[in-house]
This record gives C-alpha cells, sequence and structure tokens, in this order.
C-alpha cells in the first residue's frame, strides 16, 4: 500500500537519512515543510518590519535529487511585498504542491486571521491553483471567510483543526510570549473535545475543505501507540468529510507524544476500523488528489 506523509520538517542536511528512514518504514513519498529544528526561525529573510519570507533550500534540493520521494510546500507571510510573484513562482516550481499559513500560535495572528488580513494568500492561491495548508488551531470555523470570498480556493485544515492539546498548549504560551499566555491557551484547550470537534466538522459542509490528519495524538491527548484514543475521531472525520477529503500527516520531526514515525504510520495501519479502500485514501490518494502529486510512473 502506498504511504505518503503530507507533513515533515527538516533542513538544513538529512536528505539521505530521511530516504533511509522512509525505505525502512515503506513511506513512498513526503511532503516537506522546511523548518529547522534547530533554529526553528530558520530559513529566512527579512523582508520589512516583523516580515519573514522563508525559502526552502532543503526542499527543493531533495526534490530535485528524488523526484518521486519528495515534493514541498511554501510557507508564506500575507504581508509580503513580493506576495504574488511568491505565489506565481511556487506555482511555476516544479515540486511545490502548496502554500501554508499557521496563523493560530497566537491571539494577534488569529485576530488579524478573523479581520480577513491573510485575504492577499488566499485568493493568489485561487487564481494560482495552489491549495492552501492552514493551522488556526479551535477556530477552523474563521476559513469560511476565505472561501466565501474565493470560491476556487482549497483549503487543507491542519493538524485536525483541534485547539491545541495538553502537551501542545507550553509550545504556544511561549510563541506568543504575553503574561496571560498561560491562562489564555489553557482556557482554549480546555473546551470539551466533543464540542470542539463539532466545531470543525461543520467545514465538511465545504467541498472543497480537506483535512490534514496530523498531531491527533496531541490534538486529543491520546498519547502511546497505537493511540487508539483517536480512532473514534479519525471515524467522525470520515463520517463527515469522507476518507477522501483526508490525508495523513505525521509531522513526527516535532511529534510531542514521543511516538517514532513508524509507530504513527502504524497506528492507522493498525486501526481496525478502517476498510482497505479508506486507507488507500488516507494514506495516498488523498494528497495525490488534493496536491495535483503525480506518482513516479506519472513523472517517467
Amino acid at each position: 500500500m502506498e504511504i505518503i506523509d503530507s507533513q515533515i520538517h527538516f533542513g538544513p542536511g538529512g536528505i539521505a537519512e530521511t530516504i533511509a528512514a522512509m525505505d525502512a518504514i515503506g513511506i513512498s513519498a513526503v511532503m516537506i515543510d522546511e523548518w529547522w529544528i534547530k533554529t526553528p526561525n530558520d530559513p529566512h529573510y527579512a523582508v520589512g518590519p516583523g516580515i519573514q519570507r522563508r525559502p526552502s533550500p532543503t526542499a527543493e534540493l531533495a526534490a530535485w535529487q528524488y523526484p518521486d520521494r519528495f515534493s514541498y510546500l511554501l510557507r508564506i507571510d500575507h504581508r509580503d511585498p513580493e506576495l504574488d510573484s511568491l505565489v506565481r513562482q511556487a506555482r511555476d516550481a516544479t515540486h511545490c504542491r502548496a502554500l501554508r499559513v499557521s496563523p493560530g500560535m497566537s491571539r494577534d495572528a488569529v485576530a488579524k486571521f478573523a479581520a480577513g488580513d491573510y485575504a492577499p494568500v488566499f485568493r493568489a492561491a485561487a487564481e494560482n491553483g495552489l491549495p492552501v495548508f492552514t493551522m488556526v488551531a479551535g477556530n477552523t470555523e474563521l476559513i469560511g471567510r476565505y472561501l466565501d470570498d474565493f470560491p476556487d480556493l482549497k483549503v487543507i485544515i491542519c493538524h485536525t483543526g483541534m485547539p491545541p492539546g495538553r502537551l501542545m498548549r507550553p509550545v504556544i504560551m511561549k510563541l506568543e510570549g504575553l503574561p496571560d499566555s498561560e491562562a489564555h491557551w489553557n482556557k482554549v484547550g480546555e473546551e470539551p473535545l466533543d464540542k470542539a470537534f463539532d466545531r470543525v466538522l461543520k467545514m465538511a459542509d465545504r467541498p472543497n475543505v480537506a483535512m490534514k490528519w496530523a498531531h491527533a495524538s496531541t490534538m486529543f491527548d491520546s498519547p502511546g501507540y497505537p493511540n487508539a484514543g483517536t480512532w473514534p475521531w479519525l471515524r467522525k472525520a470520515i463520517n463527515a468529510f469522507g476518507a477522501d477529503r483526508i490525508m495523513f500527516g505525521t509531522d513526527y520531526t516535532v511529534n510531542l507524544t514521543g511516538e517514532s514515525w513508524a509507530e504513527l504510520v502504524f497506528s492507522i495501519r493498525a486501526n481496525p476500523d478502517l476498510s482497505d479502500e479508506e486507507r488507500e485514501w488516507i494514506f495516498a490518494k488523498t494528497a495525490r488528489k488534493w496536491l495535483n502529486w503525480p506518482t513516479a510512473q506519472e513523472m517517467a
């Protein structure tokens, strides 16, 4: 069965090691979100006050060396003065499949997202046929205004769309760094899981929205292989979206619940509630379809 991991981080370096691990686990291809773990603000260029442009040098090199194994996405700042040009370049880049915005890491960013400040990204994405991975933890319904404004837009909800789980809250608190960050994000994260996920599942009514099933063990506070506590939530997602709108991702490079890359893969393979067809869509076919990602045979 083909397996595509729709989110990992790496760089600088690590290409050969990643290929070896993929071969050992049985992963066909991965989507790289280049983000350097040891210096997580890199790589970037400052292009204005507080505005960062993020290239993907390791991801591009990996994709050119192993075109059937690696693709990548482009993180983009909605304030970048060359945004339209960057999105056109991403569209024309052989191995770039999508854009990504992550306004869910601070209240200020969420407020700007709610106010419509991210419209330039979504407009450009819609005009150039690129889907946008969008992380607005616990505020997924805010995507709706952009879908209304840009009917051709395709959005992939990152990390199940849920508010931050117990292990993720300290990360966001530190990034936001405000005196009341701890109190605020603990309150956000304490919303009952069923209530929070029901809000996410309402997005399934929009046919141009898909979900990336990543960080589920963190978001649903269900650590430990085989992560059986996440299985009922995945079933709810399938019932709402359909397996053909859910793509598998591990983000194993910053997995907060401690499972290995292989364990995160096999937590889906071991899920007795999934049919073979559902596994095929979640593991690979959804990513191929939504990201316009050709197979090795199609590339030949």
